[in-house]
């Protein structure tokens, strides 16, 4: 049975671990190659109504447009995409403020800061704030951090990366597949690591088996600019193929 206010993961070691999922009113760490997609797949998981704010510093990391996220693949995870609304902060400290007045606002499902570099302003003071927002509020917040782990008060940490997934008969490619590993808890156990499935059509994960296969295609969300050929993250070209997602607001 889910634990109301948290949630569900594995239905095993991780949803023990947690005391029964994922705290919903906390703020928790990402990191990993995955992270985008799994917070994506968390907030549509968490299956509250309103929008999801996605607010980054604005940052590529030299990049340029790729890893923007697209409507059709958004669409193609069971989300909507008009249900997402981006906002281009032009740096860490515009985002943190921006953050903190989204974390007042109760018509939110859930709100995910993307961070690009080492990124140093988030510090431990800020981690607190956004945490006791979060728990003051009922916000789901996620934190998309890079580089090497800092002191956090986030309630967890996870590292995110793509797995391979399992194929069909006729070689199709199954669910999309994550290496989830929960490298730190507030005052609870950690180090835990299990694979986990993404049902688009549930809106929900599932334990997945050891099975080899091709690279998951959770990029779909996450494609390149337009003009170029290829994709820039397995199953990145799905989304290509559809109109882009409007560009980020600037705040």
């Amino acid at each position: 049975m889910p634990v109301s206010g948290r949630l569900p993961l594995d239905g095993g070691r991780l949803d023990a671990a947690l005391a029964g999922g994922l705290l919903l009113a906390g703020c928790h760490e990402i990191y990993g190659p995955a992270a985008p997609g799994f917070a994506l797949m968390l907030a549509l998981a968490s299956r509250r109504p309103g929008p999801i704010l996605w607010i980054s510093d604005g940052h590529t990391g030299g990049r340029g447009e790729d890893g923007r996220l697209y409507g059709l693949g958004i669409a193609e995870l069971g989300g909507d995409p008009g249900q997402l609304w981006l906002v281009a902060a032009g740096g860490v400290l515009p985002m943190l403020r921006a953050a903190a007045e989204a974390q007042r606002c109760p018509a939110l499902a859930a709100i995910v800061l993307e961070s690009h570099g080492d990124a140093r302003a988030i510090d431990l003071t800020v981690t607190r704030r956004l945490q006791l927002a979060a728990a003051a509020n009922g916000l789901f917040t996620l934190l998309l951090r890079q580089g090497s782990p800092r002191p956090s008060a986030a309630l967890t940490r996870w590292q995110a990366v793509a797995a391979a997934t399992r194929h069909l008969a006729g070689g199709a490619p199954g669910l999309p597949r994550l290496a989830l590993s929960l490298t730190r808890q507030r005052g609870g156990p950690s180090d835990i690591t299990n694979l986990l499935e993404w049902n688009r059509d549930r809106r929900r994960f599932v334990a997945a088996g050891q099975s080899a296969g091709q690279l998951v295609p959770i990029g779909a969300a996450f494609a390149r600019r337009a003009g170029q050929h290829g994709a820039a993250h397995p199953g990145a070209g799905l989304a290509a193929a559809g109109q882009r997602t409007a560009g980020p607001i600037a705040a």
